[in-house]
């Protein structure tokens, strides 16, 4: 049983891990308090309309409550191909409770999934400062708490997507990983396979990190026939021979019915079918940039969105404070691509934490725990920015990347002398205390005005 001890809350988390716990449910039970009536209906078919016209949230998804409600898989298994796995024990046990009681309790177990997922992040990252890094325990108090202040950090503990979970997994593998670099431990095949078959599993980009981690860990002993087949070839045959099964015995009969109704809906109302459909485009067209094609992958790339104004605005800007002005609305529906800060304040944040990240990294750059995840950076910076892969709502990719940014913080913490280290602890403070209220206000105001 010693492998569950990782999750066991030490004595000196309690109170922070109580305390992130409760603002967790609070923003849950918000959630669905916001449409409680439509979000627990019984019903035995249309939850993908009861749904999605009633839960808009930055573009993040509700598919999870759809599979979980009637097992109609809307999201791209081959992007996340454990997902639809991860869900379905759970869509079977609310189909039995919806015929026994009338009631769908979707909402329910993916409001326990993210909370547990987003208690663990916090876990994980305070563990990662105190125990990696080595910082005081209100150091590591302030960062983990900065972290989760981020604006997109704090929308996806609360929205039934998959980006907490990733969070979790990828914080569970900074704090391995970097606890067995710190102790010049090996990371062994069995426990890259675990890692690899559960975070690349999440979403595909995730196992591509796990494998640098194992990479950063090991160094050339990483390059082991054992290694290689058992921790990285065995999770990718077993991650694909499940997404396969699951597409022909799951999505390709589904595919069928769904093409079925379109075809009827098309048959009952042609012109409303098409001018839906002619609507839907334009404002996509006009809205959204340009894709380099529409090959499996072309289609999802985009050269045309201006990467300038997406980091001022959305990387660094709507990734961690939220913009006043169409908030938390979805660029596919009613969002521009950019959305400018009412106020200046938010423009001088933001400065000052770009700059605490530069030199965050300036400090930590000799240290092999940090240059893994300046790679793990990279491979964000490379897909999203540089190949534009959903740059248009690149903000809600923040949590597979932004917590780089207190973690570097941590390091600048370490590297500076008492006086200017007080500084800062007092700064990240302010900061802390100021993203929590503006964030978490704007968060609680609109789903509260819902």
């Amino acid at each position: 049983m010693h492998i569950f001890n990782i999750f066991k809350v030490k004595k000196e988390e309690r109170w922070l891990a109580l305390a992130m716990f409760a603002v967790f449910v609070m923003f849950n039970a918000l959630v669905i308090a916001s449409h409680y009536h439509v979000y627990t209906m019984g019903a035995h078919n249309g939850f993908w309309s009861l749904f999605t016209k009633n839960f808009r949230m930055s573009g993040y998804d509700n598919w999870s409550w759809i599979t979980i409600s009637g097992m109609r898989i809307h999201f791209v298994t081959t992007r996340h191909p454990l997902y639809l796995t991860f869900l379905y024990p759970l869509y079977l046990l609310n189909h039995w409770l919806i015929q026994v009681f009338g009631y769908n309790f979707a909402v329910y177990f993916m409001a326990v999934i993210i909370i547990f997922s987003a208690f663990y992040a916090v876990l994980f990252m305070y563990r990662i400062f105190r125990e990696i890094l080595g910082l005081k325990q209100s150091d590591s108090t302030i960062l983990t708490l900065f972290l989760f202040s981020f604006g997109h950090i704090l929308i996806p503990s609360m929205v039934p997507d998959h980006f907490i979970i990733s969070l979790m997994l990828l914080s569970m593998t900074l704090y391995i990983t970097g606890k067995k670099i710190r102790k010049g431990q090996m990371l062994t095949a069995w426990q890259s396979l675990v890692l690899t078959f559960f975070t690349a599993g999440m979403a595909t980009s995730n196992g591509v990190k796990t494998l640098l981690a194992g990479l950063f860990t090991n160094g050339r002993k990483f390059f082991t026939w054992k290694y290689i087949t058992i921790g990285v070839v065995l999770p990718a045959l077993l991650l694909v021979g499940i997404q396969q099964s699951q597409y022909y015995l799951l999505e390709v009969p589904q595919k069928a019915v769904i093409h079925k109704i379109e075809k009827i809906k098309r048959e009952k109302d042609p012109k409303g079918v098409a001018e839906h459909y002619r609507k839907r485009n334009a404002w996509q067209r006009s809205h959204l940039g340009q894709p380099v094609g529409q090959g499996a992958i072309t289609r999802w790339l985009d050269v045309s969105t201006p990467r300038t104004t997406t980091l001022v605005e959305n990387f660094f800007g709507e990734s961690i404070q939220l913009h006043q002005r169409y908030l938390l609305k979805d660029v596919s529906w009613s969002r521009p691509v950019f959305v400018t800060y009412s106020w200046i304040v938010n423009y001088v944040v933001e400065a000052v934490i770009v700059l605490l990240f530069i030199l965050g990294i300036l400090f930590g750059r000799r240290r092999r725990f940090f240059q893994m995840l300046l790679a793990w950076f990279a491979c964000d910076v490379t897909l999203h920015l540089i190949l534009g892969f959903g740059i248009t709502e690149v903000y809600i990719m923040t949590a597979g990347w932004a917590f780089i940014i207190p973690i570097a913080c941590g390091y600048l913490l370490k590297g500076l002398s008492h006086k200017p280290r007080r500084l800062l602890r007092g700064l990240l403070l302010v900061l802390t205390i100021y993203l929590w209220i503006y964030n978490g206000g704007q968060t609680a105001y609109y789903l509260l005005n819902l």
